[in-house]
């Protein structure tokens, strides 16, 4: 599932992922969001030292990759925001689980996406 084919023009191209390229990413498209990559790069750096290891670091860029991903595409966002708003006001569990299962759908095909 391609985040480009099923949501619409992406604002920017995909960021390289690096640090440097994935804050610039951000910064242009949701700047609103940074104070939100700011901590959690800073506990992903206090993890890494904590566990001697450099697995948080990846997990964290491989998060924001996906992350900004998503906020490329307009529509993407819109979507997932929807489904998750629909999921908690849901009248029963079915409907709750129908709109979950949208937005995982969005986020494993942006994870996807920066995986390629």
């Amino acid at each position: 599932m391609s985040t480009q084919r099923d949501h619409g023009t992406e604002l920017i191209p995909r960021p390289a992922r690096t640090p440097e390229a994935l804050r610039a990413a951000l910064a242009a498209i949701a700047p609103e969001r940074l104070p939100e990559m700011d901590a959690d790069q800073r506990k992903a750096v206090a993890a890494a030292i904590e566990q001697s290891s450099i697995k948080p670091l990846q997990l964290f860029m491989i998060a924001w990759a996906a992350n900004i991903e998503i906020e490329r595409f307009p529509e993407a966002v819109r979507e997932l925001r929807r489904a998750e708003y629909m999921a908690n006001a849901a009248e029963t569990l079915e409907e709750s689980r129908r709109y979950v299962r949208i937005s995982g759908d969005i986020i494993r095909a942006a994870y996807k996406a920066v995986s390629e």
